[in-house]
């Protein structure tokens, strides 16, 4: 038992040391040895939990993907119009990212750089179906009742920019706007309000 409890101490240490080093070098530029370094551990031990950068990378994000999705996933199956759905996902959203800024600069250069192995992740977080798909056909029945309108591919990535952009162009805004991070993350904070209120009648009829 006490043997266990270790092992699972050891696997989370690698997760979370993986999560930095991946956060800072991504797939690409990430490597086993550091990661081992960053956990305290040996390279060989790190092996004997996983052994490929690909899947400790994968692993590391199924957890992280898993929560975010799940946000997703919740406002399924209620009663929520549209607007609230969205909604839903934006407070959860900036909620998260508030927390862990870095996050959004991640998303944006792996998509761009491991489309493939970054949907599957994301899928595979979740036992339903592509969460992103749950969402971008909430809005296509929507829009064909006539409960809001607008293309639904358009409605789509404007939900996605308004709630992400300010995150993944942080550094952009910072620097434009003279803020330190706190007085950004402030003016994050602040603008919670602000998309919500945006969402309630950018698609109205």
């Amino acid at each position: 038992m006490l043997h266990h409890e270790v092992s699972i101490d050891t696997e989370t240490l690698i997760k979370n040391a993986a999560k930095k080093v991946f956060l800072k070098k991504g797939l690409a530029g990430a490597r086993l040895q550091e990661i081992a370094d960053e956990a305290g551990i040996g390279r060989t031990a790190l092996h004997y939990y996983f052994r490929s950068k690909e899947k400790l990378f994968s692993e590391v994000w199924k957890e992280f993907f898993a929560e975010v999705t799940k946000r997703i996933i919740q406002s399924h199956d209620t009663d929520m119009t549209i607007t609230e759905r969205m909604q839903f996902f934006a407070t959860n959203y900036m909620d998260s990212a508030i927390e862990n800024p870095e996050i959004d600069i991640f998303m944006l250069n792996e998509f761009n750089n491991n489309t493939g192995i970054l949907k599957e992740i994301i899928k595979s977080a979740t036992a339903m179906e592509d969460p992103a798909n749950v969402l971008t056909s909430a809005i296509e029945k929507a829009v064909a009742a006539g409960e809001i309108v607008g293309d639904p591919k358009q409605i789509f990535v404007t939900l996605l920019s308004v709630c992400m952009f300010p995150f993944a162009g942080m550094a952009m805004f910072k620097s434009i706007l003279e803020l330190s991070d706190e007085a950004y993350l402030n003016l994050l904070r602040d603008r919670k309000v602000y998309v919500l209120n945006f969402l309630e009648t950018a698609f109205k009829p």
